[in-house]
C-alpha cells in the first residue's frame, strides 16, 4: 500500500512541476526589443496602408532594428522602400529576410523574382536574370500549386533564351529552343493552376509563336477571345490573333482581323505603323505563297 502511495504521490509532483513550467512559459514577459519593434511594425503598415510612405518608412526601418530576425517588418519595410523608388535597398531587405531565416518562405521568393524581373525590363542585365530564375525555382519548389511560382520561372527561363539568342556564339540554335520550351512548359503550368489570367495566357501564345508552335497560339488565342464578348477584344488581342494567322497562312483572315482593328476606332498614331507593316508582311506572303 505505502509503494503504491509513494508513486502517485510521486507522480502528482511531476505533474504538478510539469504544468508549472509550461504555466511559466506561457507568462514569460516580452522583450522591450520585441514589443517596440512589433508596435512600430504596425504604425508603419497603417502608414503605409494610409499612403504616408515616408512615416511608413521611418517606422519600419525602427522595426527591423528592434527585430533584426523578424520577416514580416523586413518584407513591408522592402515593399515601402521599393514604392519609393529605392530598389536596391528594397532588394538588400528582402534578401536579408531570406538569410535569417525565411529560406522556405515561398512568399518572399516570389516577391525577390518579380522585383528582380521588373529591374531587368530597365537593365538588360543577364546576371540579373540569373537571379530572378533561382528565386523563382525556389518558389516553385516551396509552392508548386501557386500559378505564380511557375509564371516567373517561366518568364525568367524566356529572358535567359533571349540573352543567350543575343551571345549565340555561345549557345546553339538548339539549346536556346530547348530553353524556350522549358519556358513554355512553365507557363502551361501556370495556366493550369490560373485558367482564366489573360496576361499569362497571353504570354504563353506568345512564346508559343517563339517555339515555332502556331496552332498551339492560335489556340491560345481563341482561348483568350471566349473571355470577351463578341467584337470587343482588346488591341493586343487582335494583333495577336494577326500575327499568328499570317504564320499559318490564313492571309484572308489576317487581313480581317485587321481590318476590324481599324473600324473599331482602335489605331492611333503610335499603332497606325505596326498595323502598316502586318498589312505589307500579308500582301509580301500572299505573293509569294
Amino acid at each position: 500500500m505505502i509503494p503504491f502511495m509513494f508513486r502517485f504521490f510521486a507522480l502528482s509532483m511531476l505533474l504538478v512541476l510539469a504544468m508549472g513550467c509550461q504555466l511559466n512559459r506561457s507568462l514569460a514577459p516580452i522583450s522591450p526589443s520585441h514589443y517596440f519593434g512589433s508596435e512600430q511594425s504596425r504604425q508603419g503598415i497603417v502608414a503605409l496602408e494610409q499612403g504616408n510612405l515616408t512615416e511608413a518608412e521611418k517606422r519600419l526601418e525602427d522595426a527591423v532594428k528592434w527585430n533584426k530576425n523578424d520577416i514580416n517588418h523586413r518584407r513591408y519595410y522592402a515593399e515601402v522602400l521599393w514604392q519609393q523608388g529605392k530598389y536596391q535597398e528594397s532588394l538588400e531587405q528582402l534578401e536579408e529576410a531570406v538569410k535569417r531565416g525565411g529560406q522556405n518562405n515561398a512568399s518572399l521568393h516570389i516577391s525577390l523574382a518579380e522585383k528582380y524581373l521588373t529591374i531587368q525590363e530597365f537593365t538588360n542585365n543577364p546576371q540579373i536574370v540569373e537571379i530572378a530564375h533561382r528565386h523563382a525555382d525556389d518558389a516553385v519548389r516551396l509552392a508548386s500549386q501557386d500559378a505564380r511560382s511557375w509564371a516567373l520561372r517561366g518568364r525568367a527561363k524566356r529572358l535567359q533564351a533571349t540573352h543567350q539568342a543575343g551571345s549565340a556564339e555561345h549557345t546553339s540554335a538548339t539549346q536556346i529552343l530547348l530553353m524556350l520550351h522549358e519556358a513554355c512548359a512553365d507557363y502551361l503550368r501556370a495556366v493550369s493552376l490560373a485558367p482564366h489570367d489573360t496576361g499569362l495566357l497571353i504570354e504563353l501564345a506568345a512564346l508559343q509563336m517563339s517555339c515555332g508552335q502556331p496552332e498551339q497560339a492560335w489556340a491560345t488565342w481563341l482561348t483568350i477571345q471566349s473571355f470577351y464578348p463578341q467584337g470587343s477584344e482588346p488591341y493586343e488581342v487582335l494583333i495577336g490573333k494577326t500575327e499568328t494567322l499570317t504564320a499559318l497562312r490564313r492571309f484572308d483572315e489576317a487581313e480581317r482581323t485587321l481590318a476590324a482593328i481599324r473600324q473599331r476606332g482602335l489605331v492611333n498614331r503610335d499603332t497606325e505603323q505596326q498595323i502598316q507593316e502586318m498589312m505589307t508582311a500579308i500582301k509580301v506572303r500572299q505573293t509569294f505563297r
